[in-house]
This record gives structure tokens, C-alpha cells and sequence, in this order.
């Protein structure tokens, strides 16, 4: 059986090994007496091929650069967005600066994505 590849990255669908969380973020206003946001996450599972991006700088949405931190590549999902966030299966989560239909063929995603750490242990 001819191995399924990913357009130019050398990655072939089975390196898709970790699972992570697609999410939506909902932000709730500040509790009283509280200057710090709640915000909550909902969404669902998928699999996918997680590597480090040393070096790589992109402009967020405001203009300012931000550090590529990581690139994940997933299977295509056209409601996943710039505004979309990641959590893998250990805890960390990921900002998406950019979200690529890699290769234009509508088969796979390359999302360039930062670090927030573990859960909320940094605000975006």
C-alpha cells in the first residue's frame, strides 16, 4: 500500500501521533473585584503532526512580530481559524498567528503557532 505523504514536508500521515483539542475561546468579563478576564474553551479532538519552528518570526493581527514557536500540521478543517487555539495532549496551548491550506488541494493544514504554556498560565 503506497504511503500517504504530506506535500512537501516529508511527513506522512502516520506521523500524525499526537492528539489535540481544536478550540474556541469564549472570554467573560472580569469577576468583580478582579482585573483578570476568565475566558473558557470548547471544541473537539484531532490528530496531528507536531514539530518545533526555531527562528521563525510572523506579524500578528495587530502588526507586531511574534515568535513561531511551533508548526502543526492537521488533516483539512475549514472552520479552524486564525482565532482558533490548540491544546495538546499535555496541557500546553497554542495561539495560531497564521493558518495555511498547505498546497491549496483542501487535504492538509499547516498552522504557525506560539506557545502559551500550560493552561492559563499566559493570557493572549
Amino acid at each position: 500500500m503506497k504511503k500517504q505523504r504530506i506535500a512537501h514536508i516529508g511527513t506522512r500521515i502516520g506521523d500524525m501521533r499526537n492528539r489535540i483539542l481544536i478550540h474556541d475561546r469564549s472570554i467573560m468579563p472580569p469577576a468583580f473585584g478582579s482585573i483578570d478576564f476568565d475566558e473558557s474553551f470548547s471544541g473537539d479532538a484531532t490528530w496531528a503532526a507536531i514539530k518545533t519552528s526555531g527562528g521563525k518570526v510572523a506579524m500578528d493581527d495587530v502588526g507586531q512580530d511574534v515568535n513561531i514557536t511551533h508548526e502543526i500540521f492537521i488533516r483539512h478543517d475549514a472552520d479552524v481559524t486564525s482565532e482558533t487555539f490548540v491544546q495538546a495532549e499535555d496541557g500546553r496551548r497554542f495561539r495560531l498567528i497564521a493558518v495555511e491550506n498547505y498546497g491549496e488541494r483542501n487535504e492538509y493544514m499547516r498552522l504557525l503557532a506560539t506557545d502559551r504554556g500550560l493552561n492559563q498560565a499566559a493570557k493572549a
